[in-house]
């Protein structure tokens, strides 16, 4: 997804706009903990809807599961309604590989609105979900859509999903590279090599920001006066310098 962002602005609008956005994969975790200065903890769509399911079922919360090829949501409600004893998934849907007519959509709304759907969990791939979402935002009646990306093939055998020592250290794009066939390897290369490089400048602003910290006199670190916490280093570990220094400097 940071590929997608990165390159396309409507995405990066959509994701901008979003109430909550994760970090999927371990890229996304480690530039957010280079930019929040802490440390970030991944968070794997395909885990995350069986910690929801797991914990919904004494809450009540009623689940609906949107995308995946026909059939494979059928499947995954069966599936996870023999794993979590208890689970109310109230409804499925296979939408068509197109933009949905508006009577489709009515159609759709109309049945999460009469089954009072908690959680729609919408898996159409990535930025194609987002942009579902983000679309149709304020108009599908449901408190929280989620965007879970292969989370349904995932759980229903479809696709081989990593094993839990390969997503732990962070090698699920490693493994989704090998194992995911032609296009998933050749769209993942392109993703990957994308995002690599932007890891490496982050990196790389990150030691000159270290480096500028340690190594300026503290008699040349000037406050901007125009942030209360300035004290003439970076505003940011993303932020090479300053953007007030050298012009205070020159002063």
């Amino acid at each position: 997804m940071l590929h997608w962002a990165y390159s396309r602005p409507e995405v990066r609008e959509v994701l901008n706009g979003a109430s909550l956005c994760y970090p999927d994969g371990i890229a996304a975790a480690k530039l957010a903990g280079w930019e929040l200065g802490k440390d970030v903890e991944r968070v794997s769509g395909p885990s995350f809807i069986l910690k929801a399911c797991e914990q919904g079922i004494s809450k009540g919360w009623r689940h609906f599961f949107l995308g995946g090829k026909p059939g494979v949501a059928e499947e995954l409600a069966k599936t996870l309604a023999e794993r979590y004893p208890g689970l109310q998934v109230v409804g499925t849907c296979c939408p068509p590989f197109r933009d949905m007519s508006d009577a489709e959509i009515e159609a759709l709304c109309q049945e999460l609105q009469e089954k009072k759907v908690d959680l729609l969990w919408v898996a159409l791939g990535g930025p194609r979900q987002e942009i579902w979402m983000h679309r149709y935002l304020g108009r599908i009646p449901v408190p929280v859509m989620l965007g879970v990306g292969a989370a349904f093939d995932f759980h229903t055998s479809h696709q081989s999903w990593a094993p839990k020592w390969v997503r732990a250290i962070g090698m699920e794009w490693l493994w989704r590279l090998c194992t995911g066939g032609k296009r998933v390897f050749v769209r993942n290369v392109i993703c990957v090599s994308h995002v690599a490089c932007r890891l490496l400048l982050a990196a790389i602003g990150r030691i000159k920001y270290l480096f500028i910290k340690h190594a300026v006199p503290q008699s040349r670190k000037i406050k901007c006066g125009v942030n209360a916490s300035c004290d003439g280093m970076p505003c940011s570990s993303s932020t090479p310098y300053c953007p007030y220094f050298e012009d205070m400097q020159k002063k």
